[in-house]
């Protein structure tokens, strides 16, 4: 089993420094770094940068370019010049994968026009050793699933840009159980995986609000078995890639550092298990 387990460091509680010193201590090599986190981190994004590299954590995938597809003239042109500024500072920080949203509404009708956005990004970054992970969501109208995301990566064809799989998509009546048996592993380039609470989601407000702000460690949710076959799956079509424990309820900052870095680790052996038996 090759697959490293990382922790998403955004839905921790304490400071910036402490949770890097946590993670650390708790046996996690890497972590999925939080663009809004590393704003906040310390004085400045650059003292944020400095911290991370001093922690010795490798920085799996850095989250996130959002709103980025289906754009045109100058908010595309905004949007790309962004990206160039976090794909500089993700090579300093040796981080290989930017993970990247499509905007929720298509302000063009070319199919067309999405491809070659991505092809454009995912050759900017490759200038850089990165790869771009595409995340679908579903309230986007050109990229709301993974059929739908995959779809423009075939047409895009650069070897750089492959999906982010995301367990949320399970609860968005979108069945992900068979996601190995649609496409090749390899195009995976990242696989994120929270608990929830519910089964099912219907309203767009309520998926917005469960995405941001109600994911749980496997086994703090109702979805653990769903998590589970999806590990499994992900085992059997020779997945390689890391392994991102996705967490942002409120309720681990009322835990605190310590209690929720204890879970943490017994998840992330959760996972390993799921995926060596």
């Amino acid at each position: 089993m090759s697959n490293a387990v990382v922790l998403g460091l955004g839905g921790l509680p304490g400071q910036f420094a402490d949770r890097l010193l946590a993670i650390k201590a708790a046996g996690f090599d890497g972590i999925e770094l939080d663009a809004h986190d590393l704003a906040k981190s310390s004085t400045s994004i650059r003292d944020g940068v400095e911290l991370i590299k001093r922690s010795g954590l490798r920085v799996s995938a850095y989250k996130e370019l959002r709103d980025f597809t289906g754009h045109i003239g100058h908010v595309l042109g905004y949007r790309m010049e962004l990206a160039k500024t976090n794909l500089d500072m993700m090579a300093e920080l040796g981080c290989k994968l930017l993970i990247v949203n499509p905007s929720a509404f298509n302000k063009t009708s070319h199919v067309a026009d999405l491809v070659i956005q991505l092809q454009a990004l995912a050759t900017l970054a490759m200038k850089r050793g990165i790869r771009i992970g595409y995340r679908p969501l579903p309230w986007s109208d050109h990229a709301y699933d993974l059929a739908s995301a995959w779809k423009l990566i075939e047409q895009a064809g650069n070897a750089n840009l492959g999906l982010v799989v995301d367990s949320f998509q399970d609860l968005t009546e979108l069945d992900i159980s068979k996601v190995f048996q649609q496409l090749p592993a390899e195009k995976v380039f990242l696989l994120r995986v929270s608990d929830f609470k519910m089964s099912s989601l219907h309203i767009l407000e309520d998926k917005i609000e469960v995405d941001g702000h109600q994911r749980f460690l496997p086994g703090a949710g109702n979805l653990t078995s769903d998590l589970a076959g999806l590990l499994h799956q992900c085992r059997d079509a020779g997945y390689r890639g890391d392994v991102v424990l996705s967490v942002n309820d409120e309720s681990y900052r009322h835990k605190g550092l310590a209690q929720t870095m204890g879970l943490a680790a017994d998840a992330r052996e959760w996972v390993v298990r799921q995926l060596s038996v």
